[in-house]
């Protein structure tokens, strides 16, 4: 008895085509700009309820640092509202990652106050201090872009 495969490679085929024509393909118009000039026309105000955090991570010698993860972690106060605690959801905390001149601006986020973690949570991470050590906390206003300037990292890069 002779099988007949023709309509199982048919299913198959069209299968293939059908995915390979669906995967999202980058266009021009959603590709990040390069140029620092263009970065910046290219920044949309965020919404009046939201926020964006934006900046340029380098080293201490002043070269920038491309390509490393931005993590901001939200801070929650107690009761009395003086002492907080930060909080780094890997999965959901607002991040963004730099580019080849070490910039980075997140997409809109809430308003919060903010921890700045520069690196891989799981590997190798600096949390940005203020001078006395202590975890620096960023305060964003609503409808406006929040611009950290230049970072200088400790990070073993």
């Amino acid at each position: 008895m002779k099988k007949n495969y023709s309509p199982f490679l048919f299913v198959i085929l069209a299968f293939l085509l059908v995915f390979t024509a669906c995967q999202v393909q980058p266009s021009p118009e959603t590709e990040l700009p390069t140029d620092t000039a263009e970065q910046s026309l290219a920044l949309s105000t965020p919404s009046s309820k939201m926020t964006k955090i934006c900046g340029r991570i380098v080293t201490k010698d002043g070269a920038p640092v491309e390509n490393i993860p931005v993590m901001f972690a939200e801070v929650y106060y107690g009761d009395s509202n003086e002492d907080g605690a930060f909080v780094l959801n890997t999965a959901f905390s607002p991040s963004a990652l730099t580019d080849l001149e070490g910039n980075f601006c997140t997409t809109d986020i809430a308003i919060s106050d903010y921890v700045l973690v520069i690196g891989n949570p799981e590997d190798n991470y600096e949390i940005y201090p203020t001078e006395d050590d202590k975890a620096k906390i960023w305060s964003p206003t609503a409808g406006q872009i929040l611009d950290l300037g230049e970072i200088a990292t400790n990070l073993n890069l």
